[in-house]
């Protein structure tokens, strides 16, 4: 019997139909019915009231502290205005005072926000009334040590000398730090460029990967810097597909991380078993770009045999860039994944530029394993092609063809929010 099954993309979705008997899973996440503002401010405020690991924001400030509040940048979709001014209430019941609090936007090596995207990402009153700064991985740093690993800790010299600091992320899935949220807010958020290269370098580790936390190198790594640094408290919400909050932790850099990790693995946590020989992939809600939609496919890898397909659904809005830059990422993905990572390892052993990031080996590792087929409005046959990519019509199309391919007795997985969904093994 037909089934229709709907991947979201961009702010609109793509639907399918695909007989039962082909079906080897499904997933939907746990999402609550209905979502209201009053719901989000109340999981916020739960949060603060209810630390994990520490005293209570308010008891941890002092009048006189001169603050730094750290929140992450445009590349993700956590809803920072929604937050901030309950984090703010905090800072100015324990007595601090509005000219001692800097806020600033943990880009990593991500380009700076404009006005525009500050606004937006912080609410105009914020950024009307403190002083926000984009951090510069490649200025005013200041060296605080060196971890167990032999990461040079650069971080950004305000936050290094502010009295206290204090993060909002999101926790999300991540194919290198495993998820969103905690350390990550101070590497790569507020690091030197030199900093994020060798801790990421270390993404190779059979445990740097999505949905691993404990025993991540490279997180491991982070949450010591973000202990030299003294991160003294974290806000970390959990979003559901339209990036509304659902679930939120506060307190201990680590702690109340890995409650929210609990948490967020509940409602897209999925569990490891069968391979299927074609899997849809969704990789809303980051797929404004080409670039941001390729974390979601590492996702795919263990519910997909190799050598299967991988039908991969971004909306791609930003478009398709220009011709160089995607003829250039194919000759990229082109590199055997060994040589890659070989290279990565010696630039940052060297302290020299790499032609290729961790997140490019990762896609580059997907894409000798499994064939990927593109499916986006914003992306045409030729420009997928330039890119390295197989590239559908629809995602009816791409699946028919892979259906095809594989013959009658193939099985079929549906992970429509992929760049949410994280693998669970026992």
């Amino acid at each position: 019997m037909l089934r229709e099954f709907k991947v979201p993309c961009g702010d609109s979705e793509k639907r399918f139909l695909l007989d039962d008997e082909l079906l080897l899973y499904h997933f939907e996440p746990k999402l609550p019915s209905k979502v209201t503002l009053k719901d989000e401010e109340t999981k916020v405020r739960e949060a603060l009231e209810r630390p994990i690991g520490t005293d209570r924001l308010r008891e941890i400030l002092e009048p006189g502290d001169r603050v730094v509040l750290l929140t992450d940048d445009w590349t993700r979709t956590t809803p920072v205005h929604k937050v901030i001014p309950l984090v703010l209430q905090e800072f100015f019941e324990a007595g601090v005072r509005e000219k001692d609090i800097t806020i600033i936007v943990a880009t990593g090596t991500h380009e700076p926000l404009t006005e525009t995207q500050l606004r937006r990402k912080l609410g105009s009153k914020i950024v009307e009334k403190f002083k926000v700064e984009n951090h510069d991985p490649d200025r005013n740093l200041v060296k605080v040590g060196t971890s167990s690993r032999g990461t040079p800790a650069f971080i950004n010299r305000r936050v290094v000398e502010a009295d206290k600091k204090v993060a909002i992320g999101g926790i999300v899935a991540h194919p290198l730090m495993g998820y969103g949220g905690g350390a990550k807010i101070i590497v790569p958020g507020v690091a030197g460029t030199r900093t994020i290269d060798v801790n990421h370098a270390m993404g190779d580790h059979q445990k740097a990967f999505v949905g691993v936390a404990d025993g991540n190198p490279v997180r491991e790594d982070a949450e010591e810097i973000a202990r030299i640094v003294g991160l003294d408290f974290i806000v970390n919400v959990i979003m559901d597909p339209k990036s509304r909050i659902i679930g939120a932790v506060a307190g201990d850099v680590v702690k109340a991380h890995r409650a929210g990790v609990e948490e967020y693995n509940k409602i897209y946590g999925v569990k490891v078993g069968e391979e299927a020989d074609i899997v849809v992939l969704g990789s809303s809600p980051r797929d404004a770009t080409v670039f941001h939609g390729t974390f979601a496919l590492p996702t795919a890898t263990p519910f997909v045999k190799e050598g299967g397909t991988i039908v991969w659904v971004a909306a791609c809005l930003a478009g398709a860039g220009d011709r160089e830059e995607r003829l250039a990422f194919r000759e990229l993905m082109s590199m055997d994944p060994d040589e890659m990572i070989r290279s990565i390892k010696d630039s940052a052993r060297r302290g020299e530029e790499s032609l290729a990031s961790i997140f490019d080996w990762h896609t580059c590792k997907v894409l000798h394993r499994n064939k990927v087929v593109l499916v986006s409005d914003n992306i045409s046959r030729s420009e997928a092609e330039e890119f390295g990519f197989n590239y559908g019509e629809s995602v009816q199309e791409a699946l028919d063809e892979a259906l095809r391919k594989e013959g009658g007795s193939a099985r079929v997985t549906v992970l429509p929010v992929g760049g949410l969904t994280v693998p669970v093994y026992d």
